[in-house]
C-alpha cells in the first residue's frame, strides 16, 4: 500500500451500518489516482456490475465487448442460448480481443496471429502451431467470468465472490410489478466515446440527490418535485445486504413522463396499460451501485450505464448523455412516429443534462479545493447518506485484505 492510499484510508469515517448517518467522504476519494485504483478492486471487482441487456444478444452467436474495472470482457450468447462473459485477452500473447468487424459470427479472432475462440471461450484455431494445436484446443480457454441476469439486465462479478445478486435487489421488485416485461424491448443507450470530466461517484450522487432538482432543474423537473403540495419524495430503508438505493417522487398529474422540455404531463411514450394507480402517479429513481441507474415511469423504464475510466473521467451512456437507454412496450416502438417521439424524449433529457453538467463540473472542482468542507446533509439527501454507507462497507471490506 502506497503512503497516499494509506493516508486516505486512515481518514475514512468508520462504517457503522446503513441505519447510521454516514459522513461525507474525504475529498481525496474523488481526486486521488491511488484511491481510484483501490476503488477498482474494492468496488468494481468485488461487486456485481451491469454490462448490458439480454436484448442485445438476441440470437446465438451475438456478442459485445465491455470493460469492467479496466478488464476487457466479451459478453456472448452461446449456441445453447446461455449468456456468458469471458476475459477478452488472447491466451497466446495477450492481445485484447474484440467483437464484430470481419470476424465470422460466433468466433473471436485475435488480429495479431489469428488465434480464434468460440462462444464458450475455447480455442478452436491457431495457425502454424503444428502438432501442438490438438493439445491447445483441449487446454486453452478464455477465462470465464461469473454472470447473473436480473429483469433482462446482464451483470458480471470479476472476483466471483459476491453474494447472489437477486436477493440484494429485492426492494426493487415492486417497481417491476405490472410492467409487461415479456412484451417489452430494449433500445440500448448509444455507447459513450467521450468521458465526462468528473469522478463516477459525483455522477451517481447527482442522480440520487432529491434536494437539487427544484433549484438546478427549474422548468425541466417541476412536474415531479421533491416537495409538491401534499406528500413529497419517499425514501426506502437500506440494510447491509441491499444493493439498491431508491427514491420515489410524485408527479403533479397521472401518466406523465419525458417531453421535449423535460418531465411533464404530455409524455412522449404512452402510459402502459395495467400499471397500478400508484405507478401511474409516481416516478421511481433506483441506483444499483456501482454503475446502473434506473428510472421507472408510466410509459417506460430508462437506464444509464457508467464506466469509470479514471479518477476524473467517467463514460456515461443514457438518453440524457448519448441517446437511447429505454425499455419499452413493443407497441410503443412500433408506433409510426416512434422516431419523432424518441427524439423529443432525447431533447427533454438533454435539457436536464445541460443543467447538470455545470453542477457536476463545479462539484468536482470543489473536491480539489483546499476549502472543501466536511459537508452537511439535509433531510432530502437520505439517499446520499445511504450511498456513502454502501461505499464505506465496500472500502472497509477491501482494506482488510491489503
Amino acid at each position: 500500500m502506497n503512503p497516499e492510499l494509506a493516508a486516505i484510508l486512515d481518514t475514512l469515517p468508520p462504517y457503522e451500518g446503513h441505519d447510521a448517518a454516514a459522513p461525507m467522504l474525504p475529498k481525496q476519494c474523488y481526486t486521488s489516482p491511488s484511491f481510484f485504483a483501490f476503488e477498482r478492486d474494492a468496488v468494481f471487482t468485488r461487486n456485481w456490475v451491469c454490462v448490458g441487456r439480454v436484448d442485445q444478444l438476441a440470437e446465438p452467436g451475438d456478442a459485445f465487448a465491455m470493460s469492467v474495472a479496466g478488464e476487457p470482457l466479451i459478453i456472448a450468447r452461446g449456441t445453447d442460448g446461455e449468456i456468458r462473459a469471458m476475459g477478452a485477452v488472447c491466451r497466446h500473447r495477450g492481445h485484447v480481443l474484440s467483437c464484430g468487424g470481419d470476424q465470422p459470427k460466433g468466433l473471436f479472432r485475435c488480429p495479431l496471429h489469428f488465434w480464434t475462440y468460440d462462444l464458450d471461450g475455447r480455442l478452436v484455431g491457431a495457425p502454424r502451431m503444428g502438432d501442438a494445436l490438438a493439445k491447445l484446443r483441449d487446454t486453452v480457454r478464455l477465462p470465464p467470468v461469473r454472470t447473473a441476469l436480473w429483469h433482462g439486465f446482464i451483470f458480471v462479478n470479476l472476483d466471483g465472490k459476491a453474494p447472489e445478486l437477486a436477493p440484494s435487489l429485492a426492494k426493487v421488485e415492486p417497481c417491476w410489478a405490472n410492467y409487461p416485461e415479456a412484451d417489452m424491448v430494449t433500445v440500448p443507450p448509444v455507447q459513450a466515446t467521450v468521458p465526462v470530466p468528473w469522478n463516477w461517484k459525483i455522477q451517481l450522487e447527482n442522480f440520487t440527490d432529491a434536494y437539487h432538482p427544484e433549484f438546478v432543474h427549474r422548468g425541466t423537473h417541476d412536474f415531479a418535485p421533491s416537495i409538491p403540495p401534499g406528500s413529497g419524495v419517499e425514501f426506502t430503508d437500506m440494510a447491509d445486504g441491499d444493493n439498491a438505493i431508491m427514491r420515489n417522487v410524485p408527479m403533479l398529474s397521472p401518466d406523465g413522463g419525458m417531453m421535449r422540455d423535460g418531465w411533464g404531463p404530455e409524455a412522449m411514450f404512452p402510459a402502459i396499460a395495467g400499471l397500478s394507480p400508484r405507478q401511474h402517479n409516481w416516478l421511481s429513481f433506483v441506483m444499483v451501485p456501482p454503475n446502473l441507474q434506473l428510472m421507472f415511469a408510466p410509459g417506460a423504464v430508462s437506464y444509464t450505464l457508467l464506466v469509470p475510466e479514471g479518477v476524473e473521467a467517467t463514460y456515461a451512456s443514457s438518453d440524457r448523455v448519448t441517446g437511447g437507454g429505454w425499455i419499452l412496450p413493443r407497441s410503443t416502438v412500433a408506433l409510426p412516429d416512434f422516431a419523432e417521439r424518441a427524439a423529443a424524449v432525447r431533447e427533454g433529457a438533454g435539457k436536464i443534462w445541460a443543467q447538470d453538467v455545470p453542477v457536476n463540473n463545479a462539484m468536482q472542482a470543489g473536491k480539489r479545493s483546499r476549502f472543501m468542507p466536511d459537508g452537511i446533509y439535509g433531510p432530502l439527501e437520505t439517499t446520499l447518506v445511504q450511498f456513502n454507507a454502501w461505499l464505506l462497507r465496500a472500502y472497509r471490506r477491501a482494506a482488510r485484505d491489503l
